[in-house]
């Protein structure tokens, strides 16, 4: 599957349109537009700061981003993925805030294959990562160098008695190395069923083999894990992590065949939220200071860019229980930037940020509306000075500019960045 065959499998898909407004509202509506456009847009040029990545970031960009994640419960990054210099700032970022309480990583991987990254880690580095990478049977459209480095340097800086990846989503490849896992603990009255779960994955990887499609986790019924999960009604906890995401995972996928792919994505996005607030009723002693790293269409506040309520929703209101905030920086490549797609098998091809267009915003996507032709590097922009003129009387502009305003506290806007690499 290409990148764009997965995302739309995955139920990213962009519902477009204007607003209507009625007839009465329309007159006014008119003269405010320009006047409001016009101010909105020359404060999006007035609130940015300059960033470095040279040797690492730097610069009053760097410095603000770090002001603000250092006084917040949660920072999340939500990223256009396949981004070199995404994956060096997140690593940054992460050890830049130690120091303040941050002790946890979140990543855009299902819950078992991120502890066994950290274990792997934990026993040879990066290199451990990226021997797990080229295992034949776990793969993820993440398993890119810059992400190994970033994972490795965030592992690295934890005790090492200490477990510092989440994993909060779905599995996607990875099924015969998750069922692989669970077969020496099987007990004998699940075999039976057990073994028509790993039939069944087995005879769907060596039909991709001939006849490249969808693999397993989206073409089968969730009734196959289920089955084992009624004859083992007392699994260790790992095992059970490792069926609930097996199920989970198909069901997500057979809802996007059987459903709308907005009927997919929210029940990936409730799957996530669910893993998240497990995790942090497993915590004992002082609540963690987390940072997350995921796509930019699960780490906006409020309702995301297909309008669900996703993952970053959930940060705000646990830190406000305490008093405490969380701080959105949405990570973008802009002008002259170049990003990983998915090529043919597990492989990644380097295109032209302009080339990538996941929601089919054409003219209209992010990166081209909050860029700044007259950068001259990268910049930080600051995107909650911007919101008290994103409010009504902008219904006929870019709706996704709008929303990603109030959604996201601050904007990283690269310059002629570069395209993650394979892990060969």
């Amino acid at each position: 599957m290409n990148r764009r065959d997965l995302l739309f499998a995955s139920g990213l898909f962009l519902l477009t349109g204007k607003r209507g407004s009625g007839q009465s509202a329309e007159a006014p509506r008119a003269q405010q537009q320009p006047g409001l456009q016009a101010r909105l847009i020359d404060a999006l040029q007035r609130n940015r700061l300059p960033l470095t990545m040279s040797g690492g970031p730097a610069g009053p960009g760097w410095d603000w981003l770090l002001e603000q994640a250092r006084d917040a419960r949660f920072t999340l990054i939500g990223e256009e993925h396949g981004v070199a210099e995404t994956a060096q700032l997140s690593s940054a970022l992460f050890n830049a805030l130690r120091g303040s309480g941050y002790s946890r990583m979140a990543i855009e991987l299902s819950p078992i294959i991120a502890q066994d990254i950290e274990t792997a880690a934990r026993r040879n580095g990066l290199q451990g990562i990226l021997n797990f990478y080229a295992s034949p049977d776990t793969w993820s459209p993440m398993y890119l160098r810059e992400e190994a480095q970033f994972l490795a340097s965030v592992i690295a800086a934890a005790p090492r008695n200490e477990r510092v990846l989440w994993g909060f989503d779905r599995e996607i490849f990875s099924d015969r190395y998750l069922i692989s896992r669970l077969e020496p603990k099987v007990p004998r009255r699940a075999r039976e069923s057990f073994t028509r779960l790993k039939d069944a994955s087995a005879n769907a990887w060596a039909r991709q083999q001939q006849n490249p499609g969808p693999p397993f986790l989206f073409t089968q019924d969730p009734a196959l894990v289920s089955a084992v999960r009624a004859d083992w009604p007392n699994p260790d906890s790992e095992s059970d992590t490792i069926l609930r995401t097996l199920e989970e995972s198909l069901a997500i996928n057979a809802v996007a065949r059987t459903g709308t792919s907005w009927d997919s994505s929210e029940r990936r996005a409730q799957w996530m939220r669910s893993a998240f607030a497990t995790r942090l009723k497993e915590e004992r002693g002082s609540p963690p200071k987390v940072m997350m790293k995921f796509g930019y269409n699960h780490m906006i506040r409020g309702a995301n860019y297909v309008n669900i309520f996703d993952l970053g929703i959930m940060p705000d209101e646990v830190a406000a229980l305490s008093g405490g905030r969380a701080f959105h920086i949405l990570v973008l490549p802009g002008p002259g930037s170049r990003q990983a797609v998915l090529g043919p098998g597990r492989s990644f091809v380097s295109v032209s940020s302009d080339e990538v267009a996941e929601f089919r915003t054409g003219d209209q996507r992010l990166t081209r509306v909050l860029s700044n032709a007259n950068a001259t590097g990268h910049e930080v922009i600051d995107l909650r000075a911007l919101r008290p003129l994103a409010m009504r009387g902008l219904e006929g502009w870019n709706p996704d500019v709008v929303r990603t305003i109030h959604g996201y506290d601050a904007a990283v806007i690269w310059k002629g960045a570069h395209a993650s690499s394979g892990h060969a």
